[in-house]
């Protein structure tokens, strides 16, 4: 008889949905080894949520030799390796303690580094991976199911974004609502929804090729977020539901609630981005410009770093981006004709070839108060730039003399870098404009260059 087919089931792979501190996601055989000396015992593995995310690893060993539990709890003796699941985790101790009398003998381990890789490697075979999302939107996906909740209904909310052979699809959860209303009022980390991703023509797919869409999802589900918000845990599953392929990692910040160009209640948006997004960045070339850029991106954009840290980031990674498509991608100069350019001059270039407006904005009263005041500024990236130089040499004569601008001047380059990311990767849909005060959720319009 033929097999039955096998249906993946979208739920979490690890019960995240406890409120607790952490979250168990290993529990079993461990092994420590001191001296060459190896000693099996229990072990465990929890996502820590405070103070920060991390992966930390917990032993629990018996008849481990007076001597040898004296040393390791004195740090005289450095412990070769730590293993679980019969995998080595590079890291170090963190904590020790025990009875050295009873010969008991137990440690908190610190990976060196996130995700740890514990089952499978880059050549694993895999049908598909599911993967968890922390601190994600409560947004409207483009379709919808009904699952029970408390003997009621609750409506679930999927995204289904398909690229070239994969397929993508996000889903909340019967929590999502409720979590999300208490990370708004608590913060800290949440699971919010779960994601699964497979061929669209049931082909496997090697872990090598998993990490690197893993990695394209990371940067644009923080980028469509305005903070970084990770796939956390993802685990590959055969045909029949089996883990062959399993890596542990924890969400990188806690929640935040940042704009962006992202409107919640559009989740068309983010299916319309995902393919021209996951096309530049099969690219070599933009996918390192666009992890630069997303990376400087998130940093400013949080302004709790510093608005005037955050102007000059942004100026770094608008620069960054105009490189990358004046002079690689449409060769209108070659890099020494670029490097001789006036910083606003190479911010034009950028917003020019993808039909982004130049003129000072309405929505920044300060910023047009100012150019008509007698400082010249001919246009935005004029002022963009003159208030970063302000900023950045301290011989400058008009240092200081634009802290009313400050905010706007932060707010409208992020509003520059947000439509040229998107430019770049030829989106045409709606946004939810950042320059707008008092913008609602919901009040969209179309991007400057599709607008007739």
């Amino acid at each position: 008889m033929p097999k039955e087919e096998f249906t993946p089931k979208l739920e979490p792979m690890f019960d995240f949905s406890l409120d607790k501190p952490n979250c168990s996601i290993y529990g079993g055989e461990a092994q420590v080894c001191v001296d060459g000396e190896k000693y099996l015992g229990t072990g465990e593995v929890r996502l820590d949520f405070y103070p920060k995310a991390r992966i930390f690893c917990y032993g629990y060993f018996q008849d481990v030799p007076v001597d040898k539990a004296m040393n390791m709890l004195f740090r005289q003796k450095n412990i070769d390796s730590f293993s679980v699941k019969g995998r080595k985790i590079d890291g170090f101790v963190v904590s020790s303690g025990g009875d050295s009398l009873s010969q008991e003998y137990n440690l908190k381990w610190s990976p060196r580094s996130e995700p740890v890789q514990i089952i499978g490697d880059e050549v694993t075979a895999i049908s598909y991976c599911i993967f968890h999302l922390f601190n994600f939107e409560d947004y409207h996906g483009t379709r919808r199911t009904i699952e029970e909740k408390d003997g009621g209904s609750c409506a679930i909310e999927h995204l289904d974004l398909t690229y070239d052979k994969w397929q993508v699809e996000l889903k909340s959860l019967v929590s999502t609502n409720d979590v999300v209303k208490l990370l708004k009022n608590e913060g800290g980390y949440r699971l919010t929804h779960v994601g699964l991703i497979q061929r669209i023509d049931g082909e496997c797919f090697s872990g090598q090729d998993l990490k690197a869409y893993l990695s394209g999802l990371r940067m644009l589900f923080s980028f469509s977020k305005g903070a970084w918000c990770d796939p956390v845990c993802p685990v590959g599953q055969d045909g029949q539901g089996g883990r062959v392929w399993e890596s542990w990692s924890s969400p990188q910040v806690p929640w935040k609630s940042l704009f962006s160009w992202f409107d919640y209640h559009n989740g068309m948006q983010l299916q319309s981005l995902f393919p021209l997004f996951m096309k530049r960045w099969s690219n070599e070339d933009w996918k390192q410009t666009l992890h630069e850029v997303i990376y400087w991106y998130l940093n400013a954009n949080d302004s709790g770093r510093g608005i005037d840290a955050g102007i000059i980031l942004t100026q770094a990674a608008i620069e960054r981006l105009s490189y990358e498509l004046v002079v690689k991608d449409k060769r209108l100069l070659l890099t020494e004709g670029f490097k001789n350019l006036w910083a606003s001059d190479k911010f034009r270039l950028l917003f020019s070839s993808l039909d982004i407006p130049l003129e000072i904005p309405i929505e920044t009263p300060e910023l047009q108060k100012m150019a008509q005041s007698g400082v010249n500024w001919l246009d935005a990236p004029h002022a963009l730039t003159e208030i970063r130089n302000t900023l950045v040499h301290p011989e400058h004569k008009k240092r200081g003399q634009f802290r009313k601008a400050y905010f706007e001047a932060w707010n409208l380059g992020l509003w520059y870098l947000e439509m040229s990311i998107l430019a770049v990767c030829k989106y045409q849909g709606t946004y939810g404009n950042r320059l707008k005060s008092g913008r609602y959720i919901g009040q969209v319009e179309e991007v400057p260059w599709n607008k007739s």
